[in-house]
C-alpha cells in the first residue's frame, strides 16, 4: 500500500494570504487546523467543516489526507461536474500550488476518477490510486467491497448536507472504520435529518464578507406583472451590459425549476434579447455539459439557462448575474445558489446581481427575500448565521440527553429524527420526579431519555399489532408511539405530548411522574391566543348553553367562520374550541402562525418542529396560559362568544343530564362484564342524576337490568363503582368511566348554567330574547280556521286548515303575481309567494306548522320544527340558478303547483338574471301570540332560527305570522 500522504507531510506549509504572495485565507487555515485538532482526540466521530460557499473548502479538502497522514482516500462529490473538477485539482495539486502550499516540484498524487459502478477491473488502477474521486452511486458500489473496507483510510464528503440521504450514510457506514471528514457550506437540511458527526470548524458568513471572501450582492426587484419572465429577461440583458461596459467579466445565469420552463425561457431569451445563452438540464451527457461551460469560459457565450444545475461544487466565479424565474423554496438551497455568485476570486468582477419579481407573500423561513425593498447583503448573512447558530444549539441540545437504551438496541431510535406535532396537554402540577418510571402498561422498556438540564423525558413505546392479513392473535408487526413529558419548572405546569389523545393516557403519565396535578380552565387556556393580530378563525365549536333538545354543540368551519357569529349567537353559546390562523407580534417581528386550543387543557399548531423547538414552543404557550395580564381580542366577531370558567364546585340545582354530541354523532356499543350477550349502543341507556355534592355528582346508567353507577369529581374525571360496562374501541377494551372521561356528559341547572367536564358555562343574565311584537297576528277565528289543522279537511263543520287560510290571505294580496303551492316530502315551502317590480323580484317561503298545545306560546314543540324547516329552505335561495332548479324538480314530481299565475311565465320571472332576487321567509304558527308572555325556550328557538336566516346569502329576515 502506499504512503504518498503520510511520507509527504512535510511537505506541507501554511503561507497566509497577502498582497504581495499568495497564501492560504484564514478560513482555509482555521479549518485545517481545527480537523487536525479534532483527530488528535477522536477516532470514530466524523468532522463536520462549515466553510461558506466561495471560502476555498477544496483547498482544505485537499490538505486534509496530508495532515492526518492517511493512506487511500475516498472523495464522495454531488455530481459528476464536481467529481471531474476536484480530480483534476488533486492531479496537478493546482489549488494547493497556487497558494504556495507547496512547491512546484512537489510530487503528485495519484488520481482514480471512478466514472463507473466498481467491478474486478478497477482493482489495479485502484491499488495504485493515492485519491479515488466518484459521486455517491459509484462511491456506495465501492464503498461495499472488501478491498475498501481494508484499504481507505479517509472519506471525505463533499457537500455534507447530503450525508443523511440513504445513499451518501450508507457510505459512511460501509466504511467505518476509515476516518470521516465532511464539508459543507450549510449544516443542516430541508428534510430534519441530522449531519451525523461534531462541528469541528464553522466559519461565519460576517467573516467571509470581512475578509473579502463572500463579496457583494444586490437584489433588483421587478414589479409585479403579468409577464414577469419577459421584464425579468430585458432587465437581465440590461443589466449585464451595464456590467460590461463598466470593463467587468460577469456572465449570466438563468434560473429555473423545470425542463419545460427551461425550454420556454430560452426562446423567450432567443426572441426579445441579444443574449447568446446555452440550455443546461440533467437530460444532457456529461460531455456537452463540459462543452458548454467551456463555451462560456472561452466567452463565445453570455450565460447559460439552468434548471438546479452547475449549483453545489461548481467554481466559475465570473457568474455574477442571477435571473431568478422559479426561487428556491429553503434555505439551504438559496444559500448555496447565492454563495455561487458571491465568490470574489477572480479579476474584473464586481457585485453580484440577483433579479426576480417581486412577491412580498414569498417566505423562506420567515424572510421576505422577494420583497421590493429586501436588502439582501444583511438578509442573507444573518439568515446564515442564525441558521447556523441554531444548529450549533441543537446538537448541543440533544446531547444532554442520558439514554437508557442500549446504544446498539435495534429499538434505539435517534433524537434527531423526531418530529413531533405541535399539539400539547397541560397540567399545573406539584412535586415532580424526572426520574420516575413511565406505568408498565406504556411499555417503553430502556427506550427512555432523560434531559436533567431542562427536565424532559422521552419515551418510545413499542407494541406489537396483527397485520390486516392475519389472524388477530398473531402481532407480528412493530408499532412504536411517541411520549414527550417537559416541566416547566419556574410555572409548574407539565406539558405532555402523546400520540393517543385520551384523558386516561394524559392523566396516567401526570400521575406517574408528579405528585399532583390540575387541569387548566378555559379561561386561562384561551390566553394562547394573546399577542396575537390579523385572526382568521379557521375551526370553531360553540357550547349550546339553553337550548336541551336542540344542538348541543356546534362546530363551524370554513376560511373565516367568524363572520357567522353574531350578538345574538353569543347569548346561546359559550366558547368551546378553537383553530385558527394569525400573526404572531409578541418578538416584535410579525410570523404568521396557527394555533388552537380546547377545554381539556390542550393547546396545537398545524406545524411539526423538531425537540429543542418543540419545547420552546410549549414553554411560549405555558408563560401565556399563566399570564393574568392577557386580554386576549381577536376584533372578529368570536369575541362575541363568552368564555367558561374552572368548575370550582358543583351548583346544587342540577336538574338535567345528557350524553355528548359526540357520543349521540358516533354512540359506541357497550357490553357487560357479567353478560357476554349484551350489546348494546350507549344512547339505548338511560342516564339520570342520582345525587350530587359540592365535590361530585353521582349518575346512574341503566337498560333493563343493567347498570353501574359513576361519580364525576370537578376535574371531570369520572369512576365506576361496579366497573361491570365497558366497550371495545379498536382491539382494546375500553372501560365505559374511562370513555365518559374522555366524552363527558352535559349537566344543566335551572338557572341555565352548563358544566361539561371540569368546566362550568355561566348563563346569560341578559337572556336571548325575541320580540314578540314583530309578530303578525292573524286573526284566523274570522277566517274560520281550524289552527289544530295543518292541512286538509276538519273534522269540524265550516271549519278550514291553517294551508287553506293561508291561501286565502296570500290571494287576498294583489301584488302576488305568482303563489305556488309545495307541500310534500323534500318541500322548498308550504307556499311560495313571488312579486314582481321593473328591477326587482321579491319571494316569500310559507312554512305551517299547527298548533299543538292547549295554550299560546306555551310549547316549544310547536316552534322547534317549523323554525328547523325555515332555517333549512335557506339553501334554495343561495343562487338564483338553484332556486330555478328545484322548482322544476318539484314541479316535474307533481309539487310546486300555480294557484296564482302561470307556471312557465314564473319560472321565466325566476331565470330573469335582469332584475336583483330578494327573499324571506316566514313560519306560519298560530300557536304564537304577540298579546301573550312567550318563554324564554321559546324565544331563543325563534332568536336563534332569525339570526341564522338574516346571515344567509339572499334572504332578508325571517318573518312569523302567528294569533293576536
Amino acid at each position: 500500500m502506499g504512503k504518498y500522504f503520510s511520507s509527504n507531510y512535510k511537505n506541507v506549509t501554511y503561507p497566509l494570504d497577502s498582497v504581495k504572495k499568495r497564501g492560504l485565507r484564514n478560513a482555509q487555515v482555521g479549518a485545517v487546523h481545527a480537523i487536525a485538532s479534532f483527530f488528535t482526540m477522536n477516532s470514530k466521530q466524523a468532522a463536520i467543516t462549515v466553510m461558506p460557499t466561495g471560502a476555498g473548502k477544496t483547498a482544505v479538502l485537499m490538505l486534509t489526507p496530508y495532515i492526518l497522514s492517511k493512506n487511500k482516500v475516498l472523495v464522495v462529490t454531488p455530481s459528476t461536474l464536481v467529481r471531474g473538477q476536484i480530480a483534476d485539482d488533486f492531479k496537478e495539486l493546482l489549488t494547493l500550488r497556487t497558494a504556495n502550499v507547496f512547491k512546484e516540484a512537489m510530487k503528485r498524487p495519484v488520481v482514480f476518477e471512478m466514472e463507473h459502478m466498481f467491478n474486478d477491473e478497477m482493482i489495479k488502477a485502484l491499488e495504485s490510486a493515492d485519491v479515488i474521486v466518484a459521486t455517491p452511486q459509484c462511491a456506495l458500489s465501492l464503498s461495499e467491497t472488501e478491498w475498501a473496507v481494508n484499504n481507505i483510510t479517509l472519506v471525505e464528503v463533499d457537500e455534507a448536507h447530503h450525508t443523511p440521504a440513504k445513499t451518501w450514510q450508507q457510505i459512511l457506514i460501509n466504511l467505518g472504520t476509515a476516518t470521516h471528514v465532511l464539508f459543507t457550506a450549510t449544516p443542516f437540511r430541508l428534510d430534519k435529518k441530522e449531519i451525523k458527526g461534531d462541528i469541528v470548524y464553522d466559519y461565519p458568513l460576517s467573516l467571509a464578507y470581512r475578509d473579502g471572501i463572500f463579496g457583494e450582492i444586490r437584489y433588483i426587484s421587478i414589479p409585479e406583472c403579468e409577464d414577469k419572465d419577459l421584464q425579468i429577461a430585458k432587465k437581465a440583458e440590461q443589466v449585464l451590459q451595464a456590467d460590461r461596459e463598466e470593463g467587468l467579466e460577469h456572465f449570466l445565469m438563468v434560473r429555473t425549476n423545470t425542463k419545460k420552463n427551461a425550454e420556454v425561457l430560452e426562446i423567450l431569451y432567443k426572441e426579445n434579447t441579444s443574449l447568446k445563452l446555452r440550455r443546461v438540464d440533467s437530460s444532457m451527457s456529461n460531455a456537452r455539459v463540459k462543452q458548454y461551460i467551456q463555451e462560456l469560459r472561452d466567452n463565445t457565450l453570455d450565460g447559460i439557462i439552468c434548471v438546479d444545475m452547475l449549483g453545489e461544487g461548481f467554481d466559475f466565479p465570473n457568474l455574477k448575474i442571477a435571473a431568478i424565474h422559479a426561487p428556491h423554496k429553503s434555505l439551504a438551497s438559496t444559500l448555496q445558489f447565492i454563495g455561487r455568485f458571491a465568490r470574489t476570486n477572480a479579476r474584473n468582477i464586481g457585485t453580484a446581481k440577483f433579479i426576480a419579481a417581486n412577491d412580498e407573500e414569498f417566505e423562506i423561513e420567515n424572510n421576505r427575500l422577494y420583497s421590493s425593498d429586501a436588502v439582501w447583503q444583511e438578509m442573507i448573512i444573518d439568515m446564515s448565521e442564525g441558521k447556523n447558530q441554531k444548529e450549533h444549539s441543537d446538537r448541543k441540545y440533544y446531547k444532554a440527553y442520558r439514554t437508557e437504551a442500549n446504544e446498539i438496541d435495534e429499538d434505539n431510535i435517534p433524537l434527531q429524527s423526531i418530529m413531533p406535532n405541535c399539539h400539547d396537554r397541560i397540567y399545573k402540577v406539584h412535586g415532580f420526579n424526572i426520574n420516575a418510571d413511565f406505568p408498565e402498561s406504556f411499555n417503553v422498556g430502556g427506550r427512555i431519555h432523560r434531559n436533567f438540564e431542562d427536565n424532559t423525558i422521552i419515551g418510545i413505546e413499542l407494541v406489537y399489532a396483527s397485520p390486516l392479513w392475519m389472524s388477530a392473535e398473531y402481532k407480528i408487526n412493530k408499532q412504536y408511539s411517541l411520549y414527550l413529558i417537559h416541566y416547566q419548572k419556574e410555572l409548574g405546569l407539565l406539558h405532555i405530548y402523546s400520540q393517543s389523545h385520551t384523558e386516561v393516557v394524559y392523566d396516567e403519565l401526570a400521575a406517574a411522574f408528579c405528585e399532583s396535578y390540575d387541569k387548566i380552565p378555559k379561561s386561562e387556556m384561551n390566553r394562547v391566543l394573546g399577542n396575537l393580530t390579523g385572526f382568521e378563525i379557521f375551526n370553531s365549536g360553540m357550547v349550546n348553553r339553553f337550548n336541551e333538545s336542540g344542538e348541543a354543540y356546534r362546530i363551524m368551519a370554513g376560511s373565516d367562520v367568524s363572520d357567522a357569529i353574531d350578538p345574538d349567537t353569543g347569548k346561546m353559546y359559550s366558547a368551546g374550541h378553537v383553530f385558527c390562523k394569525a400573526t404572531d407580534i409578541s418578538s416584535g417581528v410579525e410570523e404568521n402562525i396557527t394555533i388552537g386550543y380546547s377545554s381539556a387543557s390542550k393547546v396545537w399548531s398545524s406545524e411539526y418542529k423538531n425537540i429543542p423547538d418543540y419545547i420552546l414552543w410549549v414553554e411560549a404557550v405555558g408563560r401565556k396560559i399563566v399570564d393574568s395580564r392577557i386580554r386576549v381580542k381577536t376584533n372578529t366577531n368570536y369575541d362575541y362568544i363568552p368564555m367558561a370558567e374552572k368548575l370550582v364546585e358543583y351548583p346544587d340545582t342540577l336538574f338535567i343530564v345528557d350524553y355528548s354530541d359526540a357520543t349521540y354523532s358516533s354512540p359506541p356499543v357497550v357490553k357487560c362484564r357479567t353478560n357476554s350477550a349484551i350489546a348494546v349502543r350507549l344512547t339505548d341507556f338511560d342516564l339520570k342524576i342520582v345525587r350530587s355534592t359540592k365535590n361530585k355528582v353521582t349518575l346512574s346508567v341503566a337498560h333493563d337490568d343493567i347498570a353501574d353507577m359513576f361519580d364525576c369529581d370537578t376535574d371531570g374525571v369520572y369512576t365506576a363503582k361496579d366497573n361491570s360496562l365497558f366497550i371495545t374501541m379498536g382491539s382494546e377494551d375500553y372501560e365505559l368511566a374511562h370513555y365518559f372521561t374522555d366524552n363527558p356528559v352535559s349537566l344543566k341547572t335551572f338557572d341555565d348554567d352548563l358544566i361539561v367536564g371540569f368546566e362550568i358555562f355561566k348563563g346569560n343574565p341578559d337572556i336571548i330574547s325575541f320580540d314578540k311584537d314583530t309578530i303578525l297576528g292573524i286573526d284566523w277565528d274570522s277566517r274560520g280556521t281550524d289552527i289544530g289543522l295543518e292541512f286538509g279537511d276538519s273534522k269540524y263543520k265550516g271549519k278550514i286548515s291553517i294551508q287553506d287560510a293561508l291561501c286565502e290571505i296570500l290571494k287576498e294580496d294583489k301584488e302576488n303575481k305568482y303563489i305556488l303551492y309545495d307541500h310534500g316530502s323534500g318541500e322548498i315551502a308550504d307556499y311560495i309567494a313571488i312579486q314582481e317590480t321593473d328591477r326587482q323580484l321579491s319571494i316569500k317561503l310559507y312554512h305551517v306548522k299547527k298548533k299543538s298545545a292547549a295554550g299560546f306560546n306555551s310549547s316549544t314543540a310547536d316552534v322547534y320544527e317549523v323554525a328547523g324547516q325555515a332555517v333549512k329552505s335557506i339553501v334554495w335561495l343561495t343562487t338564483r340558478g338553484k332556486f330555478a332548479d328545484k322548482v322544476i324538480s318539484r314541479h316535474i314530481a307533481g309539487h310546486c303547483q300555480p294557484v296564482v299565475g302561470n307556471y312557465r311565465e314564473c319560472l321565466q320571472a325566476i331565470r330573469d338574471t335582469s332584475k336583483q332576487m330578494v327573499a324571506n321567509i316566514v313560519i306560519v304558527q298560530p300557536a304564537l301570540s304577540r298579546s301573550v308572555d312567550m318563554p324564554d325556550k321559546i324565544q331563543e328557538v325563534l332568536a336563534s332560527a332569525s339570526s341564522y336566516i338574516k346571515r344567509a346569502g339572499k334572504v332578508q329576515g325571517l318573518e312569523i305570522m302567528g294569533s293576536k
